[in-house]
């Protein structure tokens, strides 16, 4: 964010503008009436399209936009009202459900693009088990181990399983989706966050900067990825299914890159590496969990135990 040349943009907008302040990646400036406004760089986004986008799909949960140009919009700051935290990622599924359900259609897709994606997520899949098992292997040729070699040994089953249900239900999906010749589109915010969404008279969602369109699992997935263990998802996902109840085929697929273990990011430091081993671990854990009280009467259960 180039500060000084907002600057001057903010005194071209506001002639009067009386204060000025830097906060986070925007900056929030006062009239001459008091009245507060938020800049922000445009970045890659026409954030005007986007407004026209959602005010015919009947979406109106965004602030007043005021100006914008190619390198910068303005609108119109929204005081927020202190809410728990629970209730706020609760407003925000629910609005991120609506979002989808305003914003729906069916898109054509071919054979040649269903095997692309397929594909794709095969061959993560495929690289991932063969980075543990690489792993694995190292492990278990040496004498000691070291406590974050120790707990992933113990918990390698976890992962293998998590991989080998992801293959198999990919697999299944992949069957699914080859009788089909359409698929479901929204428009995803695509940066859902608690501190995006402004509680006042009515809810309001902020930083569109990323949104795009896509398939309707993604905002869910990339939330819950960013927060699995600080809110109730048990909850959120019931909350999200009964504004925008996912087809068959989008559950299977959620649920295959939800279980997708990420690799670790090794480092010197043994302390941040047993981190990142129970992090991954607790993940899978309670993954396990959101999809044993709500899809495993859908499929094949999964049973895992994680050794602490």
């Amino acid at each position: 964010m180039n500060n000084s040349y907002n600057k001057e943009i903010i005194k071209k907008i506001c002639p009067s503008v009386k204060k000025i302040k830097l906060y986070k990646n925007s900056v929030i400036y006062k009239d001459g009436n008091d009245k507060k406004w938020v800049l922000k760089d445009l970045e890659e986004n026409n954030i005007i399209e986007i407004y026209n986008y959602l005010n015919s799909r009947g979406f109106d949960y965004v602030p007043k936009l005021e100006y914008c140009d190619n390198n910068v919009y303005v609108y119109e700051y929204v005081n927020d009202t202190p809410t728990p935290k629970e209730q706020r990622a609760s407003d925000l599924i629910k609005l991120d459900a609506l979002l989808h359900n305003k914003t729906v259609y069916y898109k054509d897709i071919s054979l040649d693009e269903l095997k692309e994606f397929y594909e794709n997520i095969d061959n993560v899949i495929t690289n991932t088990f063969n980075y543990y098992d690489d792993i694995l292997t190292s492990i278990e040729s040496r004498i000691y181990m070291s406590p974050s070699e120790y707990m992933l040994a113990r918990n390698c089953s976890v992962i293998f399983s998590c991989l080998n249900f992801c293959k198999s239900n990919l697999d299944d999906w992949y069957e699914m989706m080859k009788k089909k010749t359409k698929q479901r589109i929204v428009f995803l915010h695509n940066n859902l966050d608690t501190n995006h969404i402004i509680r006042n008279d009515g809810n309001v969602l902020i930083s569109w900067n990323k949104s795009k369109r896509g398939l309707p699992i993604y905002d869910f997935i990339s939330f819950y990825k960013r927060n699995y263990d600080k809110y109730d998802f048990n909850e959120l996902y019931k909350e999200y299914l009964k504004k925008f109840p996912l087809l068959d085929e989008e559950r299977k697929l959620l649920f295959i890159m939800l279980f997708l273990p990420e690799k670790i990011n090794y480092q010197e430091n043994e302390l941040l590496n047993t981190n990142e081993v129970s992090r991954l671990c607790n993940y899978l854990v309670i993954t396990d969990k959101l999809f044993m009280e709500n899809e495993a009467k859908n499929t094949e259960k999964q049973n895992h135990e994680v050794d602490e």
